[in-house]
């Protein structure tokens, strides 16, 4: 049965979208990474490749805030009388409940709120449930974003399919859920379709939260895992054997220290499938054909940043961690998808019931149990497909997802899907470019008012430059279309032939980003940055890249000073404060600068990895320490950094370290 009904839960506001384009600020994408010695040549094939170089044409998610209110979302609900799933098209067609109904287990980590934070492509991202990652590496561009989501009827039963048209990489991914009458097994049918003649690098994690518990342990058909971690804007990739490695049992999440990933190497010929189970050897079972070859594991680590972690995206005592599976081995791997290929693959998700004894005891012989309970269960995952044969009898659309997928298809002249319809939807979107696209025709706003969108690619980069009148507009997105395509040299002139139809914000802070991401001249940066705040002071994200300029040279003065002009509204925002501080601590004024780096400070939009704010703790209170014993401030004398951590610790609140 597939039902309709509201779920409740507090949530924070996403809140709107940053105006900016990504012109290499987006550092997630351009994250390196380094390998030892124990990677085979073989290893190397894809590590690396498809990589990109901006998240254009999207544009940021990073409006969301920390104050929850009860708001009831749009939920997807599949159920027999053994199980039941609850999907949430609104958010990425996230599968946010695993029910099994006859011994009453949620078997997933059911996030008790929705709160946004920075750790993905768009920045705005959400803990639990089983989140489908598609096309590029980290998390889905559209994982805050509303899915189509529709209703198909075959003779055999219903299917409930979620799916959307992928900008980047120009495919269209769909999710199709069901559960067989007499079944306590959910089944999807994930399905990738490039129409497109040309080749295409794609990627798919299907990540998986489950509960951490102090005994949790993951079982996997695996001896040896590829082992990769974060750490200062590059990875590092090594090996590890499987259960234990360098003395430490490793099936277990809560022996790890730190943040990991590790990338279990499932026997070529062996089924495909990974499992946990708790204390009483109860958990989760997720398999799949072989065309879903990795599996993985995420922990956040038992430091203090790692616990801090799980809360800051949760409440207190929140705790859990990623089972995944991909189409690669790692997930710095994306894999050559030739043009007009439709790939697709069958998951399935049940209950894991096992003896205590059996599960904790000799590795090998619980991952045995474990593929002996699958095959009783669920079946050989080998031979798993959809079992819906040929078209729908009848398709109901049920909530709508972008119009984006329609624009494309105007541009391409064809469909760009076998199954899934994409409805003219003239939203606020993309209504300009159905216009440019049918009628020739473009607007030119105020030059204030922010862009409400961006496209990328040939041909709407010659719909604009054959328009009969240019203006500002049309000469920023034509910037916008030759940087994303990676003509930065064409994108610059762009801006600076807008700019001279109008002066703008945008173009204006584009250029400052070309000169200080590109071209590594931060004193011309710097002006046109000031320039462009000077058109628009009450925007936030031009506010944040004049702060950080700012800071970052010797202009702390004047940042102070324009902060204290802002509305009351800016001054409150986080970052921005954490800007204040480092102002005032690089001019002396300590004592100001404690009074917003304490226990209580708060700022939202902190990235994964980021060590802003520890480090500007340990900076300032640093100095302070110094300071009250009379001696001078010496970051490098491990000494005094020990004794001046003693005396003013680290709050965990603001620990948001990964690997200490």
């Amino acid at each position: 049965m597939i039902k309709f009904e509201p779920y409740y839960m507090p949530a924070a506001e996403l809140g709107a979208e940053n105006p900016m384009p990504d012109i290499k600020n987006v550092s997630y994408i351009h994250a390196g990474y380094a390998m030892t010695d124990k990677i085979l040549e073989e290893e190397k094939t894809y590590l690396g490749k498809g990589m990109i170089d901006t998240m254009l044409p999207y544009k940021m998610q990073d409006g969301y805030n920390r104050e929850k209110n009860e708001r009831a979302f749009n939920a997807a609900v599949l159920e027999n009388e053994y199980i039941k799933a609850v999907f949430l098209p609104e958010l990425g067609g996230r599968l946010w409940s695993l029910f099994d109904k006859k011994t009453n287990r949620e078997l997933l980590y059911v996030n008790p709120v929705f709160q946004p934070g920075n750790l993905a492509l768009r920045n705005a991202w959400f803990s639990g449930g089983v989140e489908f990652n598609v096309g590029i590496k980290g998390h889905n561009p559209l994982t805050c974003s509303p899915l189509w989501c529709a209703v198909d009827r075959y003779p055999e039963g219903e299917v409930l399919r979620m799916y959307e048209f992928e900008r980047i990489r120009g495919v269209v991914y769909s999710i199709s859920a069901w559960i067989p009458d007499d079944s306590s097994v959910l089944y999807l049918q994930n399905r990738i379709e490039n129409k497109a003649d040309e080749r295409k690098h794609m990627y798919w994690w299907s990540n998986i939260a489950v509960p951490e518990t102090q005994k949790t342990r993951v079982l996997v058909p695996a001896e040896e895992s590829f082992l990769s971690f974060y750490n200062e804007n590059h990875y590092i990739l090594d090996k590890a054997t499987i259960p234990v490695h360098e003395g430490l049992d490793v099936t277990y999440p809560c022996k790890i220290p730190s943040s990991r990933d590790f990338f279990y190497k499932i026997p070529k010929d062996h089924c495909k499938w990974i499992a946990t189970a708790d204390e009483e050897g109860h958990g989760l079972l997720q398999c799949s054909t072989r065309e879903l070859l990795g599996r993985k594991l995420f922990v956040w680590g038992q430091g203090q940043g790692g616990r801090n972690w799980n809360e800051w995206l949760s409440e207190e005592g929140s705790a859990y961690i990623e089972i995944q599976a991909g189409l690669a081995h790692t997930q710095l791997e994306h894999i050559p998808m030739d043009g007009r290929t439709v790939w697709e693959w069958t998951e399935a998700y049940t209950a894991l019931d096992m003896e205590p004894s059996v599960a904790h005891g000799d590795y090998k012989t619980a991952t045995q149990t474990v593929e002996a309970y699958m095959f009783e269960r669920v079946g050989n995952p080998d031979a798993l497909s959809f079992p819906f044969a040929g078209a729908p009898i009848e398709s109901t659309i049920i909530s709508k997802g972008s119009g984006w997928g329609y624009v494309e298809e105007i541009t391409r002249g064809e469909a760009v899907s076998d199954i899934c319809k994409f409805p003219v939807q003239n939203d606020d979107e993309t209504a300009e470019w159905i216009r440019l696209a049918k009628d020739n025709v473009f607007p030119e706003p105020d030059a204030s008012e922010e862009p409400t969108s961006y496209v990328k690619g040939d041909y709407w980069l010659s719909k604009l430059e054959s328009l009969a009148k240019q203006s500002w507009y049309s000469q920023l997105h034509i910037g916008i279309i030759k940087y994303a395509g990676g003509d930065l040299e064409g994108a610059k002139q762009a801006w600076e032939a807008s700019l001279a139809f109008k002066p703008s914000p945008w173009a204006l802070r584009n250029l400052s980003m070309v000169y200080k991401n590109e071209l590594g001249d931060d004193v011309t940066a710097k002006e046109y940055i000031k320039k462009a705040f000077d058109l628009k002071k009450d925007c936030l994200a031009l506010c944040t890249e004049l702060a950080a300029q700012l800071t970052a040279g010797d202009d702390d003065a004047e940042w102070l000073a324009v902060y204290e002009a802002l509305s009351p509204a800016l001054q409150a925002n986080g970052r921005l404060r954490l800007y204040k501080a480092i102002a005032l601590m690089n001019l002396g004024r300590l004592k100001e600068a404690t009074e917003i780096i304490n226990a209580d400070f708060v700022m939202s939009d902190i990235k994964e990895g980021e060590l802003s704010v520890s480090s500007l703790w340990f900076d300032l209170y640093g100095r302070l320490y110094a300071e009250s014993e009379g001696i001078p401030f010496d970051p490098t004398d491990c000494e005094q950094k020990q004794k001046a951590a003693k005396r003013y610790p680290l709050p965990k609140k603001l620990d948001f370290r990964m690997h200490d």
